[in-house]
């Protein structure tokens, strides 16, 4: 990214570092943490105010373009007028990860929310809709993944 390097304003355009579009759609590369990602040179003794010249892109995740297209095939819109309409917000992780009559397998996944004890809990409560909260590619902290 190109821009004015001025941290006392804010400013931290550094076009070395390599950055993730956050409107990719898929993740082509992991993360592998290395100091180079880091916009300022790590130990210097002008700490985040320094400017790093090294070329982050071996190391940073890459977005990927992918075909948007989806073919529904026989799939159509449920029939709920929207006055009717139920939504249940969770986290796939959360819904699935603790309850007892998910197998173990799979919890904390998109499949442990099609199992029947999901399906039918929902039910219960009436729910016509779910909506997923949030969705979207993490990476472990650095000095996490250094100590395990």
């Amino acid at each position: 990214m190109h821009g004015p390097y001025d941290p006392a304003k804010g400013l931290r355009f550094n076009p070395h570092k390599l950055l993730l579009d956050p409107y990719a759609k898929a993740i082509g590369r992991e993360l592998t943490w290395a100091d180079e990602l880091f916009g300022y040179t790590i130990g210097h003794p002008d700490g985040d105010l320094s400017f790093d010249e090294r070329d982050s892109a071996p190391f940073a995740p890459l977005g990927m373009v992918i075909d948007g297209a989806f073919d529904w095939g026989d799939d159509k819109a449920p029939a709920v007028p929207a006055h009717e309409t139920v939504i249940y917000e969770a986290h796939v992780r959360g819904m699935t990860m603790r309850h007892p009559d998910v197998p173990e397998a799979l919890r904390g996944t998109y499949a442990g929310l099609a199992t029947e004890p999901i399906i039918a809990h929902l039910k219960k409560l009436g729910v016509t809709t779910i909506e997923l909260m949030p969705v979207h590619h993490f990476i472990h902290d650095r000095h996490l993944v250094e100590r395990g």
